[in-house]
């Protein structure tokens, strides 16, 4: 009786064994997907879909960006806590979706972010760039935080919407800056922009991508760059740190998140194909031609940057007393 009980394990752990590596080995037989909390056209989407291209390169099979914008990226991730967990839905998640929107937004939304999702691979950081009319006054950052110093509240500032991390990344500087400015929330970069160079706003805080193209066309001047170096590919744009607000360092980025109980070695090897593209030279450069820094890594050590980011914008939004508009 032992004997025969001992085989009936042994022959279940095989089968287990072989149906979870062939599972993997048949992983993915169709279409994957990959939502993105954002309409099309923003650096978010531009981002995934550099991803999902070179996601599809090395799984044989499709990965499709899916845009769900709307309710400051929540709605986009409750599609994702709704999806089956079977390695078929992602999330392309980062400080908005998954820090700062969760915090803001949280007595509207239906999940628990530090639970409704599995961590899979960190994909890149992009800085932001503090932009001005070229008309305006403020020839450099000095000036700027002159002028700020001199009249608390008088200058304004736009974002792409109030929650957005242009938004928070703004009041961050701000407050280690130590000036005041009224913030006036848009639509979107694009309407910041225009309000922007119509004169509209006195200031705007976004990713690159965007402002760049205003600036080197002489209708925007750079002020500085939120990174702690300076980055090659903004032509000399010096850092807000190195122009006296010490220490000041803030990013946006990018990371791939799962469906809660999405099965690990599925999780691991969509982390492999992640960190694959982010060493392929190809995907390199296509991601430095919109100002972005591939980070990859474990699916631990997204886990532990998301818990950092999460304790530390925390602090930033109960000192600022932020709420959603």
């Amino acid at each position: 009786m032992r004997l025969r009980k001992k085989l009936a394990c042994a022959v279940a752990s095989v089968l287990l064994s072989a149906t979870g590596t062939g599972v993997l080995a048949a992983y993915p037989d169709k279409p994957v997907t990959i939502v993105v909390p954002y309409a099309p056209g923003g650096a978010t989407d531009s981002t995934a879909r550099i991803l999902a291209q070179a996601l599809q390169a090395r799984a044989g099979k499709s990965f499709i960006v899916d845009n769900a914008p709307g309710g400051g990226t929540t709605i986009g991730a409750a599609k994702v806590t709704r999806a089956p967990a079977d390695g078929y839905t992602f999330l392309f998640g980062g400080l908005s979706a998954n820090v700062l929107a969760p915090q803001l937004y949280s007595e509207v939304i239906s999940f628990d972010p530090e639970t409704a999702f599995e961590p899979v691979a960190q994909v890149a950081s992009q800085p932001l760039i503090l932009v001005v009319n070229s008309e305006s006054p403020y020839k450099s950052l000095d000036d700027l935080l002159t002028a700020a110093r001199a009249k608390p509240g008088q200058i304004n500032f736009g974002s792409p919407g109030a929650g957005s991390a242009p938004h928070l990344i703004s009041e961050l500087f701000l407050m280690e800056a130590g000036i005041e400015a009224q913030h006036i929330p848009f639509r979107g970069a694009a309407p910041s922009l225009t309000a922007l160079i119509g004169g509209e706003i006195d200031l705007f805080m976004d990713t690159p991508t965007a402002p760049m193209p205003h600036v080197e066309g002489g209708k925007l001047r750079a002020l500085g760059v939120t990174s702690k170096e300076p980055v090659a590919e903004l032509n000399g744009i010096p850092t807000i740190h190195e122009q006296g607000v010490k220490d000041f360092e803030a990013y946006t980025w990018y990371a791939l998140y799962a469906p809660k109980g999405t099965p690990p070695d599925i999780l691991d090897q969509v982390n492999a194909w992640v960190n694959e593209a982010l060493n392929d030279e190809q995907v390199r450069q296509q991601m430095a031609r919109v100002y972005l820094h591939p980070a990859s890594g474990t699916r631990d050590d997204l886990d532990q940057y998301t818990r950092q980011e999460r304790s530390r914008w925390t602090q930033i939004i109960k000192t600022k007393n932020l709420q959603s508009e």
